[in-house]
């Protein structure tokens, strides 16, 4: 449930006691058709399904990608070198960058190699992608080129963290990493209201009070925060990522009260 009323205020930052969830709208029939035609008319429960086995396989050929762009530079198509041939090649090269920045700073641009089925099978408010099927190339360190697409979004700095949370949808790696610590799995697998899960997350916050001192653990929050207005900003109804951000939300502000003295709402 949505709820602004603010659980810890700190000298100039409020926080909400809950992650608010907007209404999500379904992915469009015709996003996942510009992609993939043959999945067309395929449910979207059954690609994502698929996609989850596959996802781990992408995203190391993801992390083999090698590409450079010319400096001030933002062509329509990109040659990047491919040094894992275990799976599916990338379609395209996503510039992102945050409309947000400081008057005087320059806007910066990263680049990261994705899937486009990925995108259009999780992401509602993406626009429509144009189909990209690039061939394997035959030896690992060859090229291929793929186009890019510019992808402007509230807090880039944590696309790495959402983007491969959607290739593999592990609610342990993504707590992890966010917060600098593995998390009891019963957090996410049993029942929030129940009396175990409290004690379990009261003994989490403790112990990352005494890992991380206050400045650190609301570093940490903004981290969550920033990966939140992403998924809304993209439109992204995932279960697993809601009940994952939910959890790193609620340690969070239970470790920040226990660190800074104040009573948790």
């Amino acid at each position: 449930m949505a709820d602004a009323t603010p659980a810890i205020t700190m000298t100039s930052v409020s926080l909400p006691r809950y992650l608010s969830r907007p209404t999500f709208r379904e992915v469009p029939k015709q996003n996942i058709a510009a992609v993939a035609p043959e999945l067309a008319d395929t449910p979207l429960t059954y690609i994502r399904d698929g996609l989850e086995c596959l996802g781990p396989d992408m995203l190391q050929v993801l992390a083999g990608v090698k590409a450079e762009a010319a400096p001030n530079v933002l062509p329509k198509e990109l040659s990047v070198v491919i040094n894992d041939l275990s799976s599916d090649m990338p379609t395209h090269m996503l510039a992102v960058y945050s409309r947000q920045v400081p008057a005087a700073a320059k806007r910066r641009v990263k680049l990261f190699p994705t899937h486009n089925i990925v995108l259009a099978s999780h992401c509602a408010n993406l626009p429509i992608l144009q189909q990209s099927n690039p061939t394997s190339p035959e030896k690992a360190g060859e090229s291929i080129t793929i186009p890019i697409v510019p992808l402007c979004i509230p807090a880039p700095e944590v696309f790495p963290q959402l983007s491969t949370f959607l290739y593999t949808k592990r609610i342990d790696y993504l707590l992890a990493t966010v917060l600098s610590c593995p998390v009891p799995p019963a957090l996410y697998t049993e029942d929030p209201t129940s009396e175990r899960v409290r004690n379990a997350l009261q003994q989490c916050a403790s112990k990352l009070a005494t890992l991380a001192p206050a400045h650190i653990l609301l570093t940490r929050v903004m981290v969550v925060n920033g990966l939140w207005r992403n998924v809304c900003a993209l439109g992204i109804s995932d279960e697993k990522l809601w009940c994952a951000m939910d959890v790193a939300w609620e340690i969070l502000l239970h470790a920040l009260a226990i660190s800074t003295g104040k009573q948790l709402l």
